[in-house]
């Protein structure tokens, strides 16, 4: 079976809550592809994974805590009061991209 991944970089802190779990700016995504029929058939069984969701007016990077009547709720790591979790209904979203991998930004000494 072949399997087509995508990445993405990280722009922005609503992942980062300080731990090794989060994604920082910078960061790399790897990523693979969902259509929304699969993706409406597997999420009851991936509930707290982390999907980069691509809508009509945007791309979040979000954990899916719920799914529940064609409607997702959205958590962001960061507790800051800025970054609230999210409510997208399916209908809203183009494509859907189940998180696989981290690639940390790497970090440069002396520059």
């Amino acid at each position: 079976m072949k399997t087509n991944l995508l990445a993405f970089k990280v722009t922005g802190d609503s992942m980062d809550d300080g731990t090794r779990s989060s994604f920082e700016p910078g960061d790399k995504l790897i990523v693979q592809p969902f259509s929304i029929g699969d993706f409406r058939n597997s999420i009851g069984n991936d509930l707290n994974s982390f999907w980069v969701i691509e809508m009509k007016k945007g791309v979040l990077v979000r954990q899916i805590v719920e799914y529940a009547n064609d409607t997702i709720k959205c958590h962001p790591l960061n507790s800051s009061e800025q970054y609230t979790d999210t409510f997208i209904e399916i209908e809203n979203i183009v494509k859907m991209y189940r998180v696989m991998q981290l690639q940390r930004k790497p970090i440069r000494y002396g520059e």
